[in-house]
């Protein structure tokens, strides 16, 4: 998926951020949503201690009753879609009670998204596939955050992308390579599991009936 939104805030706050990224460890690729408690990206835990934890919620929330009331139809079949195509749900959304960040990119997600990359590349997958999916170990940034983000670099030459060219300052998305590994989940991570989530989605469920005449499942 590589489909625009408009997302001109998404920057890196400082405009010098090559990093030296060959020497880090790449943490193994799961499908589980990151706990926004945890900071360390090169784990992500399904044991059932993890759905004990209380969320850091930051940011935008995304699942409100004013912020449900104003969907559109991509979001709200996003929402519809979470449990069939996980994908599709996290290039529009991060998990409930987790709180969607804007704005300009801090050191400390740019190292994440550097992190993700470096990670997503050594399992043999593309860049431009699955955003939904490469954002699940970023939080509070959804698919097509990640999506915006990563044209950004490569239009500074700080990523190489031969998918990519640049030409008077525009960059144009000239090819795609199929990518080597391919991408399944039908988990939406342990977060899921809580009473707290539950109790979101529960209330997202009504109010998409109530202002969109659709049942949200």
């Amino acid at each position: 998926m590589d489909t625009s939104e408009n997302s001109s805030e998404d920057e890196y706050i400082e405009d010098s951020a090559k990093k030296n990224i060959s020497n880090r460890i790449k943490p193994d690729i799961s499908s589980a949503k990151p706990r926004p408690t945890v900071r360390d990206t090169n784990s992500e835990s399904k044991s059932a201690q993890s759905t004990d934890l209380q969320p850091l919620f930051l940011g935008e929330d995304t699942f409100s009753e004013a912020s449900v009331k104003e969907w559109q139809t991509p979001r709200i079949k996003a929402w519809e879609s979470r449990r069939s195509t996980p994908e599709t749900f996290y290039f529009r959304f991060v998990a409930p009670g987790e709180g969607q960040s804007n704005g300009k990119w801090s050191k400390e997600e740019h190292k994440c998204f550097m992190d993700r990359y470096e990670e997503w590349i050594a399992s043999g997958r593309k860049m431009g596939h699955s955003w939904g999916l490469f954002s699940i170990k970023i939080p509070h940034r959804v698919g097509y955050q990640c999506m915006n983000y990563y044209r950004r670099l490569v239009r500074r030459g700080e990523i190489k992308d031969n998918a990519y060219d640049t030409t008077n300052g525009v960059l144009k998305h000239v090819g795609r390579e199929r990518a080597s590994v391919t991408i399944s989940s039908t988990e939406l991570g342990p977060e899921w599991e809580t009473e707290h989530v539950k109790n979101i989605e529960k209330n997202v469920n009504n109010w998409i009936k109530e202002f969109h005449n659709s049942t949200g499942r």
